[in-house]
């Protein structure tokens, strides 16, 4: 893939970076006890599991990249999707670090990084379909997503679509797969992934665009203001590049 992925805006947008006024015990917390992400590892190539069972992936070599920018270790605790945000908000993590897409909704409760990652998303089929062309064919159609997502969100705003949730976007693939489902919607690097390990899928639409982050509390604005400067720094060293190089083939 293109290293455009990575979203420009690390390069040419300047963030407003909150005052040192601000408190810095998130800051102060992260350096004492290291940074707890917390991720759901079946999203490749953001984040999966290897043959021995270590998650790996893009987000989790960004931001093991970020935190030695910022002299921190990373404490790496995996759970499913739809708990990534309520797990933050309890203050069990620091950081969401899981292929997170930039929403409104999101917007309301949690903070969110400079993005790191710009694309669309994409509608998988199986190879026999030949009735759906764009999001609206997803009418009358079982339509997979994974819980809590914002493609799970974008599927249900379409009258008469039939929304499957999984825990898992595995569990999504797989039900395309094996026709418990008429379609599956995703991130579109995710759903290039997903189209070499089935070869019955296949990719028959993009939508839109979407912007990718790391996700932090509100209460901690001093941590964000580090992630944000960690992340143009990486950006400038050509690292993330090299990381989207390697994830995104």
């Amino acid at each position: 893939m293109n290293k455009t992925l990575a979203l420009t805006a690390l390069a040419l947008l300047t963030p407003a970076l909150l005052t040192s006024a601000q408190a810095q015990s998130c800051v102060a917390n992260a350096k004492a006890n290291g940074l707890t992400v917390v991720t759901s590892p079946d999203y490749p190539p953001f984040e999966s599991l290897d043959s021995s069972n270590k998650v790996v992936g893009f987000d989790i070599d960004l931001i093991n990249a970020v935190a030695r920018q910022m002299g921190v270790k990373v404490n790496l605790v995996s759970q499913s999707f739809d708990g990534l945000i309520p797990s933050l908000l309890a203050k069990k993590a620091d950081v969401v670090a899981s292929g997170l897409t930039i929403t409104e909704e999101r917007k309301k409760s949690v903070a969110f990084s400079l993005p790191y990652i710009s694309g669309p998303n994409a509608i998988v089929v199986r190879k026999e379909t030949n009735d759906v062309k764009k999001l609206g064919d997803l009418a009358g159609k079982t339509v997979a997503v994974q819980l809590g997502t914002a493609q799970e969100k974008l599927v249900s705003g379409v009258k008469g679509a039939n929304v499957k949730a999984f825990n898992l976007y595995t569990d999504a693939a797989l039900a395309v797969q094996t026709r418990q489902a008429n379609a599956l919607v995703l991130h579109k690097v995710v759903a290039n992934s997903f189209v070499k390990v089935y070869p019955d899928l296949k990719i028959v639409a993009t939508l839109g665009s979407l912007n990718t982050a790391f996700a932090v509390r509100k209460d901690c604005a001093d941590l964000t203001n580090r992630m944000n400067a960690a992340l143009i720094e990486v950006r400038k060293s050509g690292e993330l590049d090299r990381l989207v190089a390697k994830w995104f083939k």
